[in-house]
């Protein structure tokens, strides 16, 4: 498996992962997004230095995306697989290779994620790569990584 900055050539796939039927339910915005908003934006955030977009692949096979986005000082993240990568076992070792190359890009930097109650995967690869439940309004659980 191997993880690379993400590059133009990546938005569509990112686009279809994004727009995928479970990814939506999951999403804190479940709304249909349009390839012209998305274009717009995957142009923005590859470039903004506040976002780290990462791809996931192994033999040619796009398998998903890590993004690392940071708000007022602290930084979250998100993973999205690609649907024919799901069950497979991939998310954990995705998720733990990006945060590792996060944390040599960011030394020390405790990393969020805020998770849907009712996404029981998400919860499981979070706490499996090591994320430390945090309190929480309950309309989302926090999670913490405290840093490479």
């Amino acid at each position: 498996m191997h993880i690379r900055r993400a590059t133009s050539q990546d938005a569509l796939d990112v686009l279809r992962w994004r727009n995928d039927p479970l990814t939506r339910s999951m999403s804190r915005d479940g709304s249909m997004i349009e390839e012209p908003a998305h274009l717009a934006w995957f142009v923005r955030a590859a470039e903004d230095p506040r976002r780290v977009l990462l791809i996931a692949e192994a033999e040619g096979q796009k398998l998903g995306m890590v993004r690392f986005d940071e708000d007022g000082g602290r930084w979250e993240a998100n993973i999205n697989l690609a649907p024919e990568a799901r069950g497979r076992g991939l998310a954990v070792p995705i998720l733990k290779r990006a945060l590792e190359l996060f944390g040599q890009a960011q030394p020390a930097t405790a990393v969020e994620a805020e998770i849907k109650p009712q996404n029981a995967a998400s919860i499981r690869i979070f706490e499996a790569a090591g994320f430390q439940p945090q309190p929480s309004d309950g309309a989302l659980l926090r999670y913490l990584w405290p840093g490479a």
